[in-house]
C-alpha cells in the first residue's frame, strides 16, 4: 500500500462533493480539506494521477483530472503532452471529462478500482493499466475517439442490478474488478478459439472482455458471465449472423473454466 493510495483514499470523497457540487478544487485547497499544507500541491497533483487512472481502469472520464486545478484554475498544463502522445489527445481527454456528468456509479467504480491500484503509484498504476489495454487504444478511448458501436462491444461488462448513466441511452456501471479477474483467468488466451492473443508492446497478450449475457437483457456482472476472447470474435459475437450459436458455446465454455478455477481454490 503506497502512500499516494492512502492520499488518494482521503482525497476521492473531497473530489467526489465538489464534482457533485459543481464545484472546482486547486492542488492548493484540495491538500487543505485533507489537512495537508498548501505547498503540498505538487504531492497532490501526484494523487490525482493515481485517481486519474483508477478512472481509466473503470473506464469513465478523468474526475480528478478536470475537477482539482492548478492555482491559475486550469487544467493541469503538464498532463498528457508528452511527446509520445498523438496530437488532439489531450484536448479530447479534457473535452470528454468536462462534457461527462459523474454519477454516483462513476464514483463508486472509481473508488472500486482505486483498491486495485493500492500498491501503485500513478506512474506505475498507468503502466499496469497497459496490460489490459495497448496505451496508444486507452488515450483514444480517454479521449472519446472511438466509435460508440466499437465502446459497447469492448467493454460490455456489468452487474446483477446494474445502475445506468444517460448519454444517448443506458449505459450500465461496470465492476473493474471482475474485468481483471477475468484477464487474469484467461492467462493471455482466448477463451473461446484457445489462441494467445497478440503481444503488446509492454509485453502483454491482447484480449477483449465480453458480457455474454448483455446488460441491458439483464446479465449479471460476473466472472460466470464474462469471457476474454480474441477482437474478431469480439465484433463476430456483437454483431456476426453466428451470434447465437457463439453465444451458446461461450456459456458451455466459461461454466467449465469457472468449475476449474473455483476446484483449484478449495
Amino acid at each position: 500500500m503506497t502512500k499516494q493510495y492512502e492520499t488518494a483514499r482521503m482525497l476521492l470523497p473531497v473530489i467526489v462533493s465538489a464534482a457533485a457540487s459543481h464545484q472546482f478544487l486547486t492542488y492548493q485547497t484540495a491538500a487543505e480539506s485533507i489537512g495537508r499544507p498548501r505547498n503540498h500541491a505538487r504531492a497532490i497533483a501526484q494523487v490525482c494521477n493515481l485517481l486519474d487512472a483508477a478512472a481509466a481502469l473503470a473506464d469513465v472520464p478523468l474526475l480528478a483530472l478536470v475537477t482539482v486545478l492548478d492555482s491559475n484554475n486550469k487544467v493541469n498544463p503538464n498532463a498528457w503532452t508528452a511527446d509520445y502522445i498523438e496530437p488532439g489527445i489531450r484536448e479530447g481527454i479534457i473535452k470528454r471529462s468536462l462534457g461527462h456528468t459523474f454519477t454516483n456509479a462513476d464514483f463508486k467504480a472509481i473508488a472500486l478500482a482505486l483498491e486495485q491500484l493500492k500498491d501503485k503509484s500513478g506512474e506505475s498504476a498507468w503502466k499496469h493499466l497497459g496490460v489490459f489495454m495497448p496505451s496508444a487504444e486507452r488515450r483514444r478511448r480517454l479521449a472519446g475517439l472511438d466509435s460508440v458501436a466499437f465502446d459497447d462491444a469492448i467493454d460490455d461488462l456489468g452487474t446483477d442490478d446494474p445502475a445506468y448513466t444517460n448519454y444517448t441511452g443506458k449505459r450500465y456501471a461496470r465492476d473493474p474488478q471482475v474485468r481483471e479477474a477475468v484477464r487474469m483467468r484467461a492467462a493471455g488466451k482466448c477463451e473461446f478459439c484457445g489462441k494467445l492473443g497478440f503481444k503488446c508492446a509492454n509485453g502483454a497478450r491482447y484480449l477483449e472482455c465480453h458480457h455474454i449475457l448483455a446488460l441491458a437483457n439483464d446479465g449479471a456482472d460476473r466472472m460466470t458471465n464474462v469471457i476474454a476472447i480474441c477482437p474478431g470474435e469480439h465484433r463476430e459475437v456483437h454483431f456476426g449472423e453466428r451470434r447465437d450459436e457463439m453465444e451458446a458455446e461461450m456459456m458451455a465454455k466459461v461454466k467449465i473454466v469457472e468449475a476449474r478455477r473455483l476446484k483449484a481454490t478449495v
